[in-house]
């Protein structure tokens, strides 16, 4: 990350409530369309981080409940 970008993201905690959400807006807009499949990495990463932590369904009850 840059440095002007980290600048501007922690400025934007000071910024009016209506202004954060359009920018929050704007960032997610970017993200899909300059970095492919960005909610799968979020979701596979969300993944990862609940078999870390010993959460999550067992892959033998996920086969059970679909007759795999």
């Amino acid at each position: 990350m840059t440095q002007r970008l980290k600048e501007l993201l922690e400025r934007v905690e000071t910024w009016p409530k209506e202004a954060q959400d359009e920018a929050l807006e704007s960032l997610q807009t970017i993200e899909e369309d300059f970095v492919p499949d960005a909610e799968l990495a979020r979701d596979l990463a969300r993944g990862e981080r609940e078999i870390r932590r010993g959460d999550g369904t067992p892959q033998e009850e996920v086969f059970e409940r679909f007759g795999v």
